[in-house]
């Protein structure tokens, strides 16, 4: 009889739920940007399952999934959910039942939080596998990426037989902090020869050092791996770093992540690992910040829904439509530079000979386009100094002098980071803490900053109606905003507007403090409700913004630079509001694997045509071909910055003369 019961469980009950796969992101990322992550699994014959607004586990989980995949969160550094102590407890109970918990921490400098907290629980299990708190670095590598900052790559170990037993050749594996491992039977991968930690005062060489492990816990099974790592294969939410001259070489990361989901299935290979051991006390007095204490819930909160990953793209949405001439034949060619000079923390108008370096580069490198920063937030009246204004529209119409001879275009840009004049509220995170940002429905942003600077911006359009053919806003600074933000008073106001009506005691929700806002909205299941409505508030407000600026010129299109491809509330408002039916968006970013993406978006109402960054150690390859076909082939176009990135290096840097040579190449 118990042969029989044990039959129909395994072909009926048992094996769905072996075969179910529940991902957790405490970021709450866009579900277009997990693509990367699941596909692996998919491939393997998992059901990936997303719960995006409640990135918590619960009890009914334990009954439905066969592994977990927990992708960590950003804080303190980032607003973000992260692990509280009744994901812990099931955390515990899931492996010791045999299932499979997969942790994907932040290896990008955010994460501290959670990534103390695993490491506290993996203790308590006695795993004996530590997450380090420094990234990985290798200089040596010369393997160019779009952001100038290449990673070391990674080396399989073998471990038992197959899947993890074979041997591959080095592959790119994202961005990656130490693991360590009690025992080396544990570690599934290694870093470069030449790798290293940025130590506060010299480098410390960590060759070899492991960038994913594994331990046996009861039955079941813990597997470490930073999360960038996991999603290698697609976009995600931090700039991309695969190699852009062999982006066939993802086809050995594609193996080993769905070698290393195929083992996940295999018990009988989970052998080679050693068993958990030493276990110590789970103590959490000593974080970096509290962690939260909750109780397993039972269930999901009812309003929150699961999707399926990947989420299938429409080959035919890959390509923007409209489009001009000049992009369908050209493509867009795009030198990135700031129009004015900064000199003692001051904005000054650029020598003439600086100018005339820019035209002779835009010359020589065969661009169509000049972007960039062009200061229009100080033409402002009220709040800016009479010779900062002046600053601006001498730099504008030595611009516009130097520029109308040529046949390149120009897209003056407006910094976000810039556009704020009078104090606003701040933004608020998750834990309700003060953030950099202004909040982002403060109505001091919209009425004096963006208003006042895209008014200017209109006006130098409508004045240079053949010089200026787009105009734009950069997001690409520092930290913009992202989900598990804004709660501060402005946005929670519009928030609750979108929510409340229907909802019983709504009324209450007006008076909570900061830090219980999000846990409110979230353990209720209002959080998709409470995002749709900011983003709604900020696609209308954008909409406003775009018609005004259409009365002054009706032919204008709209630009946008970000960090990563866009994937929270407030840019994806952005896009909606500045978003035409009879053009696209023109769209900056340093992603190189943007079709399926942008056929995602353009699904959903949003037509955008894309320029890849290119950083110029990409140009120095022979193989000018890999770089045509990413970005005439993958991309609309390119656009190279004259800003160094933060860290790059002297091999970053090339003379404008090489680096105008080099470009032309592209042209042929």
């Amino acid at each position: 009889m118990r042969v029989s019961v044990a039959l129909v469980c395994l072909l009926s009950a048992c094996q769905p739920q072996a075969t179910r796969l529940l991902l957790l992101d405490l970021t709450l990322s866009e579900p277009a940007v997990l693509n990367g992550t699941a596909q692996p699994w998919r491939d393997e014959g998992y059901h990936v399952e997303y719960r995006r607004f409640f990135p918590h586990l619960t009890r009914a989980d334990l009954d439905r999934y066969g592994t977990l995949i927990v992708l960590l969160g950003r804080e303190p550094e980032a607003p973000s959910d992260a692990l509280n102590t009744g994901d812990l407890a099931l955390l515990t109970e899931w492996v010791l039942r045999g299932s499979v918990v997969v942790l994907g921490y932040d290896a990008d400098g955010e994460g501290y939080l959670d990534r103390w907290t695993a490491n506290r629980w993996l203790d308590f299990v006695g795993a004996g596998i530590s997450i380090g708190d420094r990234l990985l670095e290798d200089t040596t590598g010369r393997t160019p990426t779009t952001t100038g900052h290449p990673q070391p790559w990674a080396e399989a170990r073998a471990v038992g037989d197959e899947p993890l037993g074979s041997v591959y050749d080095p592959f790119p594996l994202e961005r990656n902090n130490v693991v360590t491992a009690r025992d080396i039977t544990q570690v599934l991968a290694v870093t470069s020869r030449h790798a290293f930690v940025r130590a506060p005062r010299v480098p410390a060489p960590r060759p070899r050092a492991a960038v994913a492990a594994a331990a046996r816990v009861g039955d079941g099974l813990v597997i470490v791996i930073s999360r960038h790592a996991l999603g290698t294969l697609g976009p995600q939410f931090r700039p991309s770093t695969a190699p852009i001259l062999q982006l066939d070489a993802l086809a050995r990361t594609r193996a080993f992540l769905t070698a290393l989901a195929r083992w996940t299935r295999r018990p009988a290979e989970w052998a080679h690992i050693p068993p958990a051991a030493h276990a110590t006390p789970l103590v959490l007095t000593q974080a970096p910040v509290p962690v939260e204490l909750a109780s397993p819930p039972g269930t999901p909160p009812r309003e929150v829904d699961t999707m399926s990953l990947p989420v299938p793209a429409d080959p035919k949405l890959a390509h923007a439509t409209s489009v001009p001439d000049w992009l369908r034949q050209q493509g867009m060619r795009v030198l990135w530079t700031s129009l004015l000079a900064t000199r003692d923390g001051r904005r000054v108008v650029r020598s003439g000979a600086s100018l005339d370096s820019i035209v002779s580069l835009l010359d020589a490198g065969g661009f169509n386009l000049l972007a960039g920063d062009a200061g229009p937030e100080s033409t402002d009246s009220l709040h800016t100094r009479w010779d900062e204004r002046e600053a601006v529209r001498h730099a504008w119409a030595d611009a516009a002098k130097r520029l109308q001879p040529t046949s390149v275009a120009w897209i003056p840009v407006l910094d976000l980071g810039n556009a704020r004049h009078a104090a606003a509220d701040s933004s608020r995170g998750a834990r309700g803490e003060a953030l950099p940002e202004p909040c982002a429905l403060d109505s001091t942003l919209w009425s004096d900053g963006l208003t006042s600077a895209y008014g200017a911006l209109a006006r130098l359009a409508a004045d240079q109606r053949t010089l200026v053919i787009a105009i734009g806003l950069d997001l690409g600074g520092p930290r913009g905003y992202s989900m598990g933000q804004d709660f501060c008073d402005a946005a929670w106001r519009r928030g609750l507007a979108g929510l409340t009506r229907g909802i019983q005691g709504g009324e209450r929700l007006d008076t909570l403090p900061f830090p219980a806002r999000y846990p409110a909205l979230r353990d209720a299941g209002l959080l998709p409700r409470y995002y749709r409505a900011l983003e709604d508030e900020v696609a209308a407000r954008a909409a406003v913004l775009r018609d005004r600026v259409l009365k002054q010129r009706r032919d204008l299109y709209f630009a946008f630079r970000l960090t990563q491809p866009p994937a929270d509330w407030f840019t994806l408002g952005l896009l909606r509001g500045f978003a035409l039916p009879d053009r696209p968006i023109l769209l900056f970013t340093s992603e190189v694997r943007t079709r399926e993406l942008l056929a995602l978006y353009h699904a959903h109402g949003l037509n955008l045509a894309h320029a890849v960054a290119l950083a110029p150690a990409a140009l120095r390859a022979r193989d000018a071909t890999s770089v045509k076909q990413l970005v005439f082939t993958e991309s609309d176009g390119f656009w190279v910055s004259t800003e160094e990135p933060v860290g790059a290096g002297p091999a970053w840097r090339l003379p404008p003369d090489s680096l105008g040579r080099l470009l032309r190449r592209l042209a042929r």
